[in-house]
């Protein structure tokens, strides 16, 4: 055993050289950039439109003529129901028919030239109700009281 006694001494000596050196603290890596910052302009909204069936035009003066709507403008004073000519080269309808009128409630119906045809009923107010024929103006339909008495009234609407 005493020959190998150097080798084993060296041996020992050349392993204890080998063993690694402390670790040296290293500084963490810098963080990433933060991202750019941007600021954007105030965005300005518009109000909502809104569109309304509504004629914003007042309604005709009141007449107790049925002849005064034939051009679809007027405030008609009625007690029972009535056949109200229209000039059908601009509305596509000849006439309406006012079935019924109270100062709650005002019912019609417009006959269609192909045959059929519709019937509404409306309460106090304008633009509740309208009939056309498309490419032709509208016909808005309302019910408003003239002392105390019920009254059609009608208007133009857009062309439909």
């Amino acid at each position: 055993m005493s020959r190998h006694a150097p080798v084993l001494a060296a041996l020992a000596l050349l392993l204890a050289g080998c063993g690694s050196q402390a670790p040296v603290a290293q500084e963490p890596p810098p963080p990433p950039p933060a991202p750019p910052t941007t600021t954007a302009p105030p965005t300005t909204t518009a109000p909502p439109t809104t569109s309304s069936s509504v004629n914003p035009r007042p309604p005709a003066p009141p007449s107790s003529k049925v002849k005064d709507c034939f051009d679809a403008d007027c405030t008609l004073v009625l007690t029972k129901p009535t056949t109200i000519p229209l000039d059908e080269k601009t509305f596509h309808h000849g006439s309406m028919r006012v079935t019924a009128i109270s100062a709650d409630s005002l019912s019609f119906s417009v006959a269609y030239s192909g045959g059929g045809g519709a019937e509404s009923s409306v309460g106090p107010g304008l633009g509740n109700a309208s009939f056309g024929f498309i490419g032709s103006p509208s016909v808005e339909v309302g019910l408003t009281l003239v002392d105390g008495k019920p009254a059609l009234v009608l208007q133009p609407g857009p062309i439909t």
